[in-house]
């Protein structure tokens, strides 16, 4: 497990990112679909957190 530390700023591009990496993607590529899909939960999660830290 590795602990990242980001800005709000950081975190919000990473997730944006992410995100847009995602629709590149077709449907044959599920393992890395759902690999992205985790992480942007976890880059939300932390978003709510009053710790800007994030384990991911």
């Amino acid at each position: 497990m590795y602990v990242v530390h980001l800005s709000e700023a950081e975190l919000a591009m990473a997730r944006h990112a992410l995100q847009a990496y995602l629709l590149t993607f077709g449907h044959d590529e599920a393992e890395t679909v759902g690999e992205i899909k985790r992480v942007i939960t976890k880059l939300r999660a932390a978003e709510s957190e009053d710790d800007p830290r994030i384990s991911a």
